[in-house]
């Protein structure tokens, strides 16, 4: 035994050398210190450790008694052991009684190596035990820790099927507190029957195999149905024999959610593809067929001379294929332009009959060919006439007679675009209505609580709508179609053998031409073989509003008048409108049609505003107001400018301001309110 440490409490000299030398024979190496008074002993216990302390029991200071009270409150772990020259069997009693962990007569001396020996051995293992056990204990305070904080619910199931332990997690799934848990089975719980005997089914399972389960199950929660995987782990005694088990379920909602998402989404991109194939074919069968009869007579009529009823009939349907080969193609560049933000109206004051009577004109061939009764009736008035039955003829004298009578159908609008929204509407009526069949037109006014649309600035007095009706008597729309009638390339029957032709998009094209102007449609069917009903709703603009742009425009007329006003825009349409309606209110205008020539045309100009488009080739509007901005004040750096544009997202809105225009218009405009920002800004 080599680098031990002891102290001996000791008055005696000669018994303190004997001691030592009684050590150094049975070859114990260790560094003895002595100590003779009580002060001596407590402060070597305090300052140093000791790996055993011999001590006599008969002291001139204080008794052996005295020192194990001393040593067992400082160094309870470290063995003491008597040395002395008498002790009675009582005295030595107590004393092991006391704490001591041998007595050595010092006539006896031979017995002290072994003893301390057996002390020292005793002592280390006391010290691994205790700290196996504080180890023990750590790692039991760790393991608590993170079961009691774990987000899985972990349980503890006796041989009864009782809950004899669950963590917190269940308080956070159910809402219960843990003392509703325990010493109960799932069946005593507020379980449903189905969940109960199921959770029972699988531990009695697990009991009896001693085999680890895996399963999911769900169960109500506070907020909602919730998802679990769970697994059930046999606890086994000393006999092998399955003592407990272990429950641990996780909770995978989200992952359920996201799997569920995931599906549909693959569920919606497989079904957008295969609306895209069957759009593709349509598409080639719509622009194919009408080129075949156009091709089959333009090879006969060079191939023969035909008679004068031949070549007639020859050019009829030529241009007749034609017509409905420069629809489609005008219905595709119509919705493009529409993805692109770059369908432009050109709004005014717009009388709806004419613009109805005018797609009714269009369509009556059509209405003719099927002996469909078109008809067009005015509810406001009482001023309600019909076309011709069997013909799908409108009187001659009604357009005129109507449009004098009826001068509150006035509407902001582009007339053409109108007219196109009732003639596509009127197009799909007599499409799908059978021969011999009825479509009617209704148009009235309505009042409506609610704001207007973003597009078309119309003052707060208009609160009243014209509304057109569409009735017709043809196949009518399944219910699980409704929802998808106004989408583009969408069709009730996409497939080869469908019936009607077309690429369904003259319903996608109303709808964004109804919402640019501000308006809603509606579409609505009992179902199959009961014909369809579309609605439509243009904000109408009443006569006192009338009255405020007429003054609002001779006021903006003296505010602009001889103000110079840049335009920028690569769209000529646009462009011409925007000069004359500047022009009108007085101003002097300079027009192009690109950022390199508004550039060009900047310093020698000398404008006091700007108004730029945003989408343009090349360069955009948005370089254009950076390239300004970066020029001097004197150069023309600080001028007012309006990005006037089609991109009228609010992120579109905050890029332009960002990018140095003070105002930001969405295209379709009204004059009036383009005039109305140019002379605010001004006055800013």
């Amino acid at each position: 035994m080599e680098g031990l440490r002891f102290l001996l409490l000791e008055d005696s000299l000669l018994d303190a050398e004997l001691i030592q030398a009684t050590l150094t024979e049975g070859e114990v190496v260790c560094e003895l210190v002595q100590v003779k008074t009580r002060m001596e002993f407590q402060t070597a216990l305090e300052e140093i450790f000791f790996d055993i302390i011999l001590a006599d029991y008969s002291l001139p200071s204080f008794d052996g008694i005295s020192a194990l009270e001393i040593a067992c409150n400082i160094c309870p772990e470290t063995p003491f052991i008597f040395v002395t020259a008498t002790m009675g069997e009582e005295v030595a009693i107590e004393t092991l009684k006391s704490g001591a962990t041998d007595y050595i007569l010092k006539q006896r001396l031979d017995r002290l190596v072994p003893s301390i020996k057996r002390a020292i051995r005793e002592a280390e293992y006391l010290r691994a035990c205790n700290q196996s056990e504080a180890e023990l204990h750590r790692r039991e305070q760790e393991f608590r820790a993170l079961v009691e904080n774990s987000p899985d619910i972990i349980a503890r199931f006796d041989r009864d099927l009782r809950t004899i332990y669950v963590n917190p997690a269940i308080q956070w799934a159910t809402g219960l507190k843990l003392e509703n848990f325990i010493g109960k089975t799932a069946g005593e719980l507020w379980f449903s029957q189905e969940i109960s005997i199921s959770w029972e089914t699988k531990l009695r399972s697990c009991f009896a195999k001693g085999e680890k389960s895996v399963f999911e199950f769900n169960f109500p929660s506070p907020d909602g149905i919730r998802y679990y995987q769970a697994q059930i782990v046999p606890e086994f005694a000393i006999d092998n024999s399955v003592q407990s088990l272990l429950g641990i379920a996780r909770d995978v909602t989200p992952y359920k959610q996201a799997e569920k998402t995931l599906r549909q989404q693959k569920e919606e991109l497989e079904q957008a593809n295969r609306i895209k194939d069957e759009f593709l074919a349509v598409l080639s069968h719509e622009l194919r067929s009408p080129l075949n009869p156009i091709l089959g007579w333009s090879k006969l009529l060079r191939s023969r001379k035909p008679d004068e009823a031949t070549l007639k009939r020859a050019l009829e349907t030529i241009e007749r294929n034609a017509k409905l080969q420069t629809q489609l193609i005008e219905d595709l560049l119509d919705v493009s332009r529409i993805i692109q933000g770059k369908l432009t109206l050109h709004p005014v004051a717009t009388d709806l009959v004419k613009a109805i009577e005018a797609a009714i004109e269009t369509v009556r061939l059509a209405a003719s060919v099927k002996s469909i009764d078109l008809r067009f009736e005015i509810l406001d008035f009482g001023l309600g006439k019909k076309g011709t039955q069997g013909q799908g003829e409108v009187q001659e004298n009604f357009t005129s007679s109507l449009s004098s009578l009826t001068p509150q159908f006035q509407v902001t609008g582009d007339p053409n675009r109108l007219q196109q929204i009732v003639w596509n509407l009127l197009s799909n009526a007599i499409k799908f209505t059978p021969l011999g069949g009825r479509v009617e037109v209704i148009l009235e006014s309505l009042e409506e609580e609610g704001e207007h649309g973003e597009n078309l600035s119309l003052s707060p007095l208009s609160l009243t709508y014209a509304q057109i009706t569409v009735k017709d008597t043809g196949i009518g729309i399944k219910a699980d179609f409704i929802p998808y009638v106004f989408e583009s390339f969408r069709q009730a029957d996409g497939s080869t053998t469908r019936k009607y032709g077309g690429l369904g998009l003259g319903l996608a094209i109303a709808r964004q031409l109804v919402e640019l102007h501000g308006g809603k449609i509606f579409a609505e069917s009992l179902g199959s073989g009961q014909g369809a009903t579309f609605t439509v709703r243009i904000p109408m603009l009443k006569d006192p509003e009338l009255k405020v742009l007429s003054a609002e425009s001779d006021f903006f007329q003296s505010e602009l008048s001889s103000l110079r006003v840049l335009v920028v825009d690569d769209n000529p349409d646009s462009l011409e409108l925007l000069v004359m309606v500047l022009e009108s209110y007085g101003a002097i205008t300079t027009a192009v049609d690109s950022v390199a020539s508004a550039l060009e045309i900047l310093p020698s100009f000398k404008p006091d505003a700007l108004v730029s488009d945003i989408g343009m080739p090349n360069e955009d509007g948005y370089t254009l107001i950076r390239k300004i901005r970066a020029l001097p004040p004197e150069q023309g750096g600080k001028i007012p400018a309006i990005a006037l544009t089609a991109y009228a997202a609010e992120r579109d809105r905050n890029e332009a301001i960002s990018a140095g225009f003070q105002k930001h218009i969405s295209k379709p405009v009204n004059p009036e309110e383009l005039a109305k920002a140019i002379a605010e800004l001004l006055r800013s």
